[in-house]
């Protein structure tokens, strides 16, 4: 009898044991509409529908997962792999067996038919709204939790305090982002574009610009308000180029205005480098950036000499 007990007891323990391992190796991760995505472990088979998830999945070193991105994303960083479109076809993204489908909010409103039949498949889906600077800790810290790759938060914070530490003491040149070209628009003041001027050693002429909504890295500006901080002073005017604003130099110098500028430099960079929140980039486009401030710096010194 005494023998059976102590069997049963054994077994007992052994059982919660398991039940306690189960429950640590779960993994609950909260998206950005309020649902709780639960998976048994760490996600090996990653879909991704917006590049800027699937870069910083990669910064943290968790590429490896990913079997299928966006067509936005860079081909170069992924060869080989399948290019989705924003409107997937629910049967394409099951054939490639993904654990995890991670999207960004303007997905959901243009798939709801599609991603309610991945979920009767089985297929948990996370929405990750793109981050902004303060938000991106939290952004990162749940991406490694569902990929079980890095510490985001760590990496986030080392990376931004390593670029704080380069910024250049002197005068700061003023630098103006267009976003939009139609209704000349701009990027928000704690956008990550914003951001990146900053860390550059730029100063962001339309600091004062209201975005379009609450967390919106767009702000509406203006020509009429560009002319009068030309007339106040500016360095650059800086142009993204996307799918945002599809324009090349040659369209921004014949715009009628282009002259109002005063001498402001003209620039043109792709909108993936200077709006898409990516720990991958972050680091590449500041450097960029700064050498086009610096040399601009370097220019008023051999002028003063």
């Amino acid at each position: 009898m005494a023998r059976r007990m102590i069997a049963l007891a054994l077994a007992v323990a052994l059982a919660m044991s398991h039940a306690t391992s189960a429950l640590a190796a779960e993994v609950v991760v909260t998206g950005d509409d309020g649902v709780a995505v639960v998976l048994a472990a760490p996600a090996r088979r990653i879909v991704s529908l917006y590049a800027g998830h699937s870069e910083n999945i990669v910064a943290l070193g968790g590429g490896h997962a990913l079997v299928g991105v966006a067509e936005g994303d860079d081909p170069d960083l992924f060869p080989g792999l399948p290019r989705l479109p924003i409107r997937v076809d629910a049967e394409r993204i099951l054939a490639l067996e993904p654990d995890l489908l991670l999207i960004r909010p303007f997905a959901e409103s243009v798939n709801e038919g599609v991603l309610r039949t991945l979920s009767q498949g089985g297929v948990p889906v996370l929405s990750l709204s793109p981050p902004l600077p303060a938000t991106m800790e939290s952004y990162l810290d749940r991406l490694s939790t569902v990929t079980g790759a890095g510490d985001g938060a760590a990496a986030w914070r080392r990376a931004l305090n390593d670029l704080e530490n380069q910024v250049s003491p002197r005068r700061r040149p003023r630098v103006f982002l267009e976003t939009s070209g139609k209704g000349l628009r701009t990027c928000s003041p704690d956008s990550w574009a914003a951001m990146l001027i900053s860390l550059a050693g730029g100063e962001n002429a339309a600091a004062d610009a209201v975005p379009l909504r609450e967390g919106s890295s767009i702000a509406p500006w203006g020509e009429e308000r560009l002319l009068e901080l030309a007339e106040r002073g500016l360095d650059f005017y800086v142009v993204q180029a996307g799918p945002m604003n599809q324009v090349a130099m040659d369209d921004v110098l014949a715009r009628p205005w282009i002259s109002g500028l005063r001498g402001a430099r003209v620039v043109v960079i792709e909108e993936e480098e200077i709006s898409r929140p990516s720990l991958l980039r972050m680091e590449r486009t500041v450097r960029r950036l700064r050498t086009l401030f610096e040399g601009e710096r370097l220019a008023e010194g051999d002028e003063a000499r």
